[in-house]
């Protein structure tokens, strides 16, 4: 991609995503037509869809990933910035993002999630299943966190897979491959708004368009399936047809995914695989 085509991509990417210019020029692949929110990296592949399965299971709705703890991540300022082999968190309070990422000897984190690294103004993590790479920092052009957080709360890379872990791992079921990018491109697009204002996912917690609606839903979340077939139902923020929507936005979506408005909500399809956006009670 020539220097101006690179820019406009991260400008526009930045349109959607809120990064600093920065941060959103970092995440555009060298070479690529699309704006970097989905990557063909394996274990960032596999490392977003756990995460996926630890944001959407909460409430009355879930299933079991429901018990790591991770949903009220969305509740935080929060920006995703995904790069080819990175997933970057931008927020300005790191230290309490970490918290719910990283497991420190009870039920809260992702299993497996280790703090590799803290630096000045970021905690580097690893995942030892997927061998994929996350980055917890502060917002530019917020200055570097005062070191306040003991970073010995969080387990290291020292610390192996608990028995725990091994089993609460080998109890997610498999993810065909066009499944893993659906799941993964539904964590890396938690964040966006359309700029021509269309739809809005607002990290699922604030509708950053402020529409006028009866939407009156209670919180809660499940996202569970096996193989190609995949159900996400809620019942609150944000629309079901805006995360059908982002998903497969023409410039911000998952290349070559399409949704279908069904009876029961909509069903996004890419490849062979299917992500069903359900209604409570749909």
């Amino acid at each position: 991609m020539a220097h101006s085509g690179r820019r406009s991509a991260y400008t526009m990417r930045r349109a959607y995503s809120g990064e600093h210019v920065l941060a959103a020029a970092r995440g555009i692949p060298r070479g690529c037509g699309h704006l970097g929110f989905d990557t063909s990296d394996p274990g960032q592949q596999q490392l977003r869809a756990l995460l996926a399965l630890g944001i959407f299971n909460s409430g009355r709705l879930q299933q079991w990933p429901g018990t790591w703890a991770m949903a009220s991540v969305t509740h935080y300022d929060l920006i995703l910035s995904p790069r080819p082999d990175d997933l970057v968190l931008i927020t300005p309070t790191p230290s309490n993002v970490l918290g719910y990422l990283v497991p420190r000897g009870r039920g809260v984190g992702l299993p497996g999630l280790r703090l590799e690294a803290a630096t000045d103004d970021s905690f580097l993590l690893r995942h030892l299943v997927t061998g994929a790479r996350m980055t917890v920092t502060d917002r530019p052009p917020v200055p570097a966190f005062d070191g306040d957080f003991d970073e010995r709360d969080a387990w290291g890379a020292r610390q192996g897979l608990t028995v725990e872990e091994q089993q609460a791992l080998a109890d997610v079921p498999p993810m065909s491959d066009a499944a893993l990018v659906l799941l993964s491109g539904l964590v890396t697009r938690i964040g966006l708004c359309d700029p021509d204002e269309r739809w809005a996912l607002g990290n699922w917690f604030v509708d950053p368009l402020d529409r006028t609606s009866e939407w009156g839903g209670r919180p809660g979340r499940r996202l569970w399936g096996h193989g190609n077939w995949w159900e996400l139902t809620w019942g609150s923020f944000p629309f079901h047809e805006d995360v059908a929507a982002a998903l497969t936005d023409p410039r911000a979506g998952i290349s070559g995914a399409h949704a279908l408005r069904v009876h029961r909500g909509w069903d996004v399809r890419f490849g062979d695989a299917v992500l069903a956006l359900r209604s409570e009670g749909g």
